[in-house]
């Protein structure tokens, strides 16, 4: 009998952890259309069984892990896997255009971060087999990103500093594993899709918009009235970096839909407020 069950080839898909949420809504999304899983943490490549998909989602942890993430883009570069696709950023692009970014946009970052994403994709400049998908800003459980500061003003009653004026389209973390696993489907059915593609919600929001519907659903789910203080952001010129990803390439190649990011939020904020409950706890 043969080892391929499940009608892919190959059927087997390397995930490179990033240590957060990502790594489980990956896993379970690619169990679910019946891959095979290698789960690598970052410093175990040397394990990594060949002629794999890869996906490669350690830069997705923090700025903390980014020099981590670079040796691992670099050492992938350098392997003999089926395919790598490689979870990437909006950051890469400077922003502050009133419009959407496609594919063909000169990546610039003007941040530091942005410039350690776009290291870790130029790190593959010479790789054939690469798919680098860009998404939107992350909605997930780092307690520093949006999500987690909102609710924690909410739930302390500190006020929080918002951006008011720049606009994104937002990814949650089961979205982010919803398009990459597609992704990874349409490949190992034998698609020939190499190249950069972009993803992000198919509602774009600035800081402020998403934290007023982010409160509405944690006043829904208390019993007694509770308040959110937002203060707004002091932005300048120079620091107008709003980037709406324009994502047409990828339905246009992989029939890949946007969904909204208020699709899921109520169980995303009841998850962070059960979290934050159990800390005032202890």
């Amino acid at each position: 009998m043969s080892d391929l069950h499940t009608g892919y080839k190959p059927d087997r898909v390397a995930l490179i952890r990033a240590g957060n949420d990502i790594d489980s809504a990956l896993q379970k999304r690619l169990q679910r259309a019946g891959f095979r899983i290698q789960l690598l943490a970052p410093a175990e490549l040397d394990k990594l069984r060949p002629a794999s998909i890869v996906i490669n989602a350690s830069a997705c942890a923090d700025d903390q892990g980014m020099p981590e993430a670079l040796e691992v883009a670099e050492s992938l570069a350098q392997c003999s896997c089926r395919h790598v696709i490689h979870l990437s950023s909006y950051a890469v692009f400077a922003g502050g255009e009133p419009r959407k970014y496609d594919e063909d946009e000169v990546a610039a970052p003007q941040s530091h971060s942005g410039r350690q994403w776009l290291a870790c994709e130029e790190a593959f400049s010479e790789f054939e087999n690469l798919t680098i998908l860009r998404f939107g800003w992350m909605v997930d459980s780092n307690p520093d990103a949006l999500l987690g500061r909102v609710l924690r003003g909410f739930v302390t009653g500190e006020p929080v500093t918002l951006d008011g004026c720049n606009s994104g389209n937002p990814v949650t973390a089961l979205d982010l594993a919803r398009v990459a696993v597609a992704v990874a489907q349409q490949l190992a059915s034998g698609a020939e899709a190499r190249g950069i593609y972009h993803y992000g919600s198919s509602d774009d929001c600035t800081a402020v918009e998403f934290a007023l519907e982010v409160v509405e659903r944690a006043q829904s789910l208390y019993d007694e009235g509770r308040f959110a203080q937002f203060s707004a952001l002091e932005t300048g010129p120079d620091q107008n970096r709003g980037v709406v990803l324009a994502c047409g390439k990828l339905r246009d190649v992989f029939g890949i839909q946007q969904h909204s990011w208020r699709q899921g939020l109520t169980r995303q904020v009841e998850l962070w407020l059960e979290r934050l409950d159990a800390e005032t706890q202890e």
